[in-house]
């Protein structure tokens, strides 16, 4: 039971069949983070499809429940069901053996935060055993996003512990002994320390701050584990594989960064730029994957993801627009020393995702060609039956694609990359005169529209066939939300679609 919660007093031995209660709560949170895992390899690999697929795509409504579609940052039932579920999982068993003991209570909640960090670490690894297991599997998208999810549990066990030890230490007034004890001391520190990762790695502060965000997540997580080393002894069996997992990921990460230099070259008339990168001494990525780069000259820590656009004769070439303080300074350049790390996302280009696909849909919005436009072309190549939208807010937005732009059905915004106009809205966006900007082009696309792609008419055209279909978007968030939603109303009606979002960098 667990009310009234009582300040006990507990000889040696109710103390140690306290500890090994707290301990089993440490082995069943790993025992369910496995559990987890397992079947996640088992939905992924058997059970995706048919009623289950069509069940998993039901779930995809905002929380606010009717028919409303799923945009923006709005939260899916789906999502919100799988973080309560977990979150209620680690309550429970902090609060199962209680037997009215409050400081049962008050460890088992810092029990639990110890043993979900672990997970948490693997997850956020960049060089991750869970490939091995996972063909597919990548830091960015759902992954990263898992990564956070678990890192505010973890913060929320960690604020629920550390207030119910302060209520404990005040009404047993022990505020100024107790609570200046190196252990106490350290807890304090490393709940501190947590804070601060959790405001940094805010949405808002993480886009606008990326490199405050960067630094912090670096150089806070190496004070946080030792802290928590040195709070109590019983969370030592978790702390330690954490640290061992960090240590092995930097080192790999260092052994595997390579140093080169980078040609930069800037289109001053879309704010386009143009990056080329040597691979003299290993295989170049392939193109639709991503890197890592870092340049020492403007910061020694921070590196900024980009999409490999090309990739041949040991040469890399990427495309950004420049709108941070990153790519602003980096655009001033010609020639600059790189750091890279290479091999990031789940999908180059390659013909595992497209096995068995009769038909594809490419969609990308403004810089999402980066990703798209290396699929249109090895799916021209390959003969696929392939279709290829590409929304652009100007013209002058192509020019880097040179002749791929003729594999693309072209549309000219006029407006924002993200489909807004600058009070927020959705519509009276500015359109260009499409048929008096193609000539800026040096090929001419496929077609060439003003407005926005209709994506629900294109995805029910190329759906209303016989046969398995891939979708495939790179592009803002509420074109993302667009694709799936017209995409779920598809796959609950029975037909084989398959959708694959490319994110990077949440």
């Amino acid at each position: 039971m667990l009310w009234p919660l009582l300040y006990r007093d507990l000889n040696e031995s109710q103390k140690e069949l306290r500890q090994k209660s707290l301990d089993f709560i440490g082995y069943a949170v790993l025992f369910s983070q496995l559990t987890a895992l397992v079947y996640v390899y088992v939905y992924v690999n058997f059970l995706r499809r048919g009623v289950f697929r069509r069940l998993e795509w039901r779930l995809k409504y905002r929380i606010l429940g009717g028919k409303t579609p799923i945009r923006g940052k709005v939260q899916s039932v789906d999502a919100a069901v799988m973080y309560w579920a977990w979150m209620g999982l680690m309550v429970w068993l902090c609060v199962k053996d209680v037997e009215h003991d409050y400081l049962h209570l008050t460890k088992a909640f810092g029990m639990t935060a110890a043993a979900s960090l672990p997970l948490n670490i693997l997850l956020g690894m960049k060089y991750n055993p869970l490939k091995l297991v996972f063909p597919n599997f990548s830091y960015e998208g759902p992954v990263n996003v898992v990564h956070q999810w678990l890192g505010y549990q973890v913060y929320l066990l960690m604020v629920v512990h550390v207030c119910l030890y302060l209520k404990f230490f005040w009404d047993t007034s022990r505020m100024k002994t107790r609570f200046l004890e190196i252990d106490v001391l350290c807890g304090v520190c490393a709940f501190g320390i947590m804070t601060f990762l959790i405001t940094s790695a805010h949405p808002l502060v993480r886009k606008s701050f990326y490199s405050v965000f960067y630094n912090l997540h670096i150089v806070l997580s190496a004070l946080l584990l030792p802290l928590l080393y040195f709070h109590v002894s019983h969370s030592r069996p978790y702390i330690i594989p954490t640290v061992g997992m960090l240590i092995v990921d930097r080192v790999l990460r260092a052994m595997f960064t390579m140093s080169t230099t980078a040609t930069i070259s800037l289109d001053p008339r879309s704010s386009i730029m143009d990056i080329s990168v040597s691979f003299p001494h290993k295989p170049p990525p392939p193109a639709g994957s991503h890197i890592l780069l870092n340049v020492p000259s403007l910061s020694l820590w921070t590196k900024n993801p980009f999409t490999v656009v090309e990739s041949r004769n040991g040469h890399v070439r990427m495309v950004a627009r420049v709108q941070g303080n990153f790519t602003k300074k980096l655009s001033g350049a010609t020639k600059v020393p790189v750091n890279i790390e290479s091999g990031y996302g789940g999908h180059g280009v390659n013909k595992e995702l497209v096995g068995g696909v009769d038909r594809v849909l490419l969609i990308a919005g403004g810089i999402g060609g980066t990703f798209i436009l290396p699929w249109a072309r090895f799916l021209e190549a390959n003969g696929v039956d392939t279709r290829f939208l590409w929304a652009v807010p100007k013209v002058g937005d192509l020019q880097w694609a040179g002749d791929g732009v003729a594999l693309a059905e072209v549309y000219i915004t006029g407006g924002h990359e993200n489909g807004e106009d600058r009070n927020g809205g959705e519509e009276g966006m500015e359109l260009l005169d499409a048929s008096n900007s193609q000539d800026v082009l040096c090929v001419p696309p496929a077609s060439f529209n003003s407005g926005r792609p209709d994506i629900r008419k294109a995805i029910r055209e190329i759906i209303g066939r016989d046969g398995r279909v891939l979708v495939m978007v790179c592009g803002p968030d509420l074109m993302a939300e667009d694709v799936k939603n017209a995409v779920r109303t598809h796959t609950l009606a029975g037909r084989d679609v398959k959708l694959h979002l490319e994110v990077f960098g949440h």
